[in-house]
């Protein structure tokens, strides 16, 4: 092994508190990895009961499609800030994964980053999330909640189409949008055009930076 590795830096001591370190972070990378679990559990949970509420009686309007909508975009953000805290912890696991055991696992392997101590204790001292919010979201959304939007989004037209009776044509449609005739149908159907189009952007746009769970 070349002396002046990384590895031959660390005396006992150094090793002993370098490992508890590492099943800390593991830990920490570990929990939460299932709050994820949980935000998209609830997320799932809250949209099946809508659905089932909505479809149970014909007398239900649409709308409470639009509020399961809602819910489930405040679950997607709260997802992601979650995925961004898992991320960090993930990275700091990987760095010393293929910098430091990858090295005692093999004896003759070299640090992927040479500098990868300088880079842990910087990120120490002053933590940085490696990942934005947008692409946080776009993670999330290609994981899971695309097919949940996608979901809501086709129950709603479905609703709107058969409920109470079946519509005979386009405009029909159209003034069944319409919420308590408060906000006109065109209007809530352009919304929700818009705020699909506008998930699909940016489930798209964050594409290259996409990371495998």
């Amino acid at each position: 092994m070349n002396p002046e590795t990384d590895k031959n830096t660390f005396g006992k001591s150094d090793y002993t508190a370098l490992v508890h370190y590492y099943r800390g972070e593991v830990q920490k990378m570990n929990t939460w990895r299932s709050r994820l679990d949980v935000t998209t559990n609830w997320a799932i949970v809250i949209s099946a009961g809508f659905l089932s509420f909505s479809f149970g009686n014909t007398e239900v309007t649409h709308f409470v499609i639009v509020i399961a909508t809602i819910i489930v975009s405040f679950f997607l953000f709260i997802e992601a800030r979650r995925f961004k805290y898992y991320d960090l912890w993930r990275w700091r696991v990987d760095l010393m994964n293929e910098n430091f055991f990858a090295m005692i696992i093999s004896g003759e392997a070299l640090p992927l980053t040479p500098a990868w101590t300088e880079i842990l204790a910087e990120d120490l001292q002053h933590p940085q999330f490696k990942i934005s919010s947008w692409n946080a979201i776009g993670i999330r959304l290609r994981r899971n909640y695309a097919w949940l939007f996608i979901a809501l989004a086709l129950c709603w037209i479905t609703k709107a189409l058969i409920h109470p009776l079946p519509a005979e044509d386009f405009t029909e449609l159209v003034d069944r949008a319409s919420i308590y005739h408060l906000v006109p149908g065109w209007i809530v159907i352009a919304a929700g055009l818009i705020f699909n189009l506008a998930l699909f952007a940016i489930a798209i746009s964050t594409r290259k930076n996409h990371l495998k769970l």
